[in-house]
């Protein structure tokens, strides 16, 4: 009559528990049916053998297709192949997703994913090197890899409710007063001190002033709309100051503003925090970048009374808690 049992044999190592079988009754050789060091495993494979065997089938195959099973893929492939499968954002977005993977390679790679435990990705994140503010976003694109390899939920390391992140000290924004802007302003080259000014008016992303069109400018309204926001959210429309528009019309005769043509040709993120911080030398005060120009803008319009809701809808903030809590402890000396 078939049978399985289990031996427990000592070892150097320690325990090692053996299930071993038989096809008939004695007659049959005694079958090696895997040895494993704990108990739970080993009556694991002895109730698949048995199950087996009162099949009438010979246990062999079914461990068989144990050995030969595939080898699984790595984070690495994984993390290619989630990348690939984001169709769905901007060519930006995939560099930045890139640039996060290429850093959470480096320990997670060659590994498993169902192999990685909670203690990995706590060690990880207190060993990363990385600032509190940055380990967020990094830890969401290894959330999201562990995600697309079936580790949804609790099974997903990086969503474990124990992980403790560096604590986060909110930082102080401290915009450049009026003067600091004159300054800036008035040692910069000529053909950056317009754009500049709007920024500082207008509170909006030197990006997104970089790729303003005159399809983009609404003279009536005395407005620029803002077609290619971070988020969805921040596409808009940006209420400009009317004397300030009307230096902006005299940059460019009217039959020269064609709809694709740039308002501010040439001005860069990189050219204005380059002049910014020529400007910011020569003028000898404190280095500041063009989002603190952005900063400023917020500041003032806070102190002057400004409703939230109508400054998150002009900085393009999708929420008015995320403008509160990066400006409101923010007070400056003049609201010029």
């Amino acid at each position: 009559m078939a049978s399985v049992s289990i031996r427990r044999r000592e070892t150097a190592s320690g325990p090692r528990f053996q299930v071993r079988y038989r096809l008939g009754g004695r007659a049959y050789p005694i079958q090696h049916g895997g040895s494993f060091t704990t108990m739970k495993e080993a009556r694991v494979r002895r109730d698949l053998i048995g199950g087996e065997l009162a099949a009438g089938r010979n246990p062999a195959e079914a461990l068989r297709a144990f050995s030969e099973a595939p080898p699984r893929r790595t984070f690495r492939e994984w993390a290619d192949t989630y990348k690939a499968s984001r169709i769905d954002v901007a060519e930006k977005t995939k560099k930045t997703i890139d640039s996060y993977l290429k850093v959470i390679l480096d320990t997670f790679g060659d590994r498993d994913p169902a192999a990685i435990t909670f203690a990995d990705v706590q060690e990880w994140v207190a060993g990363s090197g990385l600032k509190a503010s940055s380990i967020r976003q990094y830890l969401s694109t290894l959330r999201a890899v562990l995600d697309y390899a079936g580790l949804t939920g609790e099974a997903n390391p990086a969503r474990d409710s124990r992980l403790r992140l560096p604590r986060q000290e909110h930082e102080v924004v401290e915009p450049p007063t009026a003067l600091d802007v004159d300054a800036i302003i008035a040692n910069v080259p000529k053909r950056w001190r317009l754009p500049l000014r709007v920024l500082e008016q207008t509170g909006m992303r030197v990006g997104e002033l970089h790729q303003l069109e005159w399809q983009d400018v609404d003279v009536a309204g005395s407005r620029f709309r803002v077609r290619h926001g971070k988020t969805t959210s921040a596409r808009r429309w940006v209420t400009v100051p009317s004397w300030l528009m009307v230096d902006v019309q005299e940059t460019c005769p009217p039959d020269d503003r064609t709809p694709e043509r740039r308002v501010f040709p040439g001005f860069t993120p990189a050219a204005a925090k380059n002049a910014m911080r020529k400007a910011c030398e020569n003028a000898g005060i404190a280095h500041f970048h063009p989002h603190d120009l952005r900063h400023r803008y917020a500041s003032v319009k806070i102190t002057e009374g400004v409703p939230i809701t109508d400054l998150a809808a002009q900085l393009g903030h999708a929420k008015k808690s995320l403008t509160l809590d990066t400006y409101s402890h923010v007070l400056i000396g003049d609201s010029r």
